[in-house]
């Protein structure tokens, strides 16, 4: 009996019938908190001149030099409202994308500038782990588009 426990803990892909749906529920929600908290919600609310200085900073790490505004106005989207809508599971996959994206361009500023580009990174995987596994059925995706499915 004890064997079969550390068998199922150890080796099963499934811990518990839904373990996998809310292991991605709590993935959506604690990390896109923190970064809409911490990250998004000044980035979007400090405007045009916070935005153009987001932009100028990473874009030119991969060769574009124009748009900085609209990049860093993306940014600053990406780590608010898109942050939002992964912690309700609304268009989970490509709010993903977006924060990815934005993460991985931040990580990159930061390992070019000499410094730790960690943390960005680790939100960079965490939301490329949710564009490639999707929302789980804990989310309004769930809920509005895949009524049949389990």
């Amino acid at each position: 009996m004890l064997s079969s426990f550390f068998n199922k803990i150890l080796f099963s892909s499934n811990l518990f019938k839904g373990s996998v749906d809310l292991g991605l529920f709590f993935l959506r929600i604690f990390p896109s908190f923190f970064l809409f908290y911490n990250h998004g919600l000044g980035k979007l609310n400090k405007g045009v001149e916070s935005w153009a200085w987001l932009g100028e900073a990473a874009m030119p790490i991969v060769g574009i030099n124009f748009g900085f505004v609209i990049f860093g106005f993306l940014a600053a989207l990406s780590e608010s409202i898109f942050a939002l809508f992964v912690i309700v599971g609304f268009c989970t996959r490509i709010a993903s994308s977006f924060i990815f994206f934005t993460m991985f361009m931040a990580g990159s500023y930061h390992a070019v500038g000499g410094e730790s580009g960690e943390e960005a990174y680790i939100y960079a995987t965490i939301y490329l782990t949710l564009f490639l596994l999707g929302p789980g059925k804990y989310s309004l995706d769930s809920f509005l588009f895949n009524k049949n499915e389990i």
